[in-house]
């Protein structure tokens, strides 16, 4: 009788939770377009951005809150009348950003 000898498995690395997610998207969203860090704003506690996803906000919305709250002017716009360009984030944003990460972490 012959024995065939175990191939070796490669575990998928861990995917990262809703939070840890967000995190990640916020931390490349606020320092790209406003110049930003995440500490910089009340989403460096995890219990606010866990609270925004249990509540069913969109990133998109909780930054733009943060946008409207706080008069936040996009710094990536430069060369753009500041009477032309809008704040917020858009969903081309995030899914620039999205790209942006899964390159990084590759």
């Amino acid at each position: 009788m012959q024995t065939l000898s175990a191939i070796p498995v490669r575990k998928a690395p861990p995917r990262p939770t809703p939070v840890e997610t967000w995190q990640q998207l916020l931390a490349y969203l606020l320092e790209q377009h406003y110049g930003l860090s995440l500490n910089d704003t009340p989403f460096s506690d995890e219990q606010t951005i866990k609270q925004h996803i249990e509540a069913g906000i969109s990133l998109a919305d909780g930054v733009n809150f943060l946008v409207e709250q706080y008069e936040l002017v996009r710094t990536d716009h430069k060369g753009i009348s500041w009477q032309a360009q809008s704040p917020f984030i858009t969903a081309t944003d995030i899914l620039i950003a999205k790209r942006a990460l899964v390159e990084m972490s590759t």
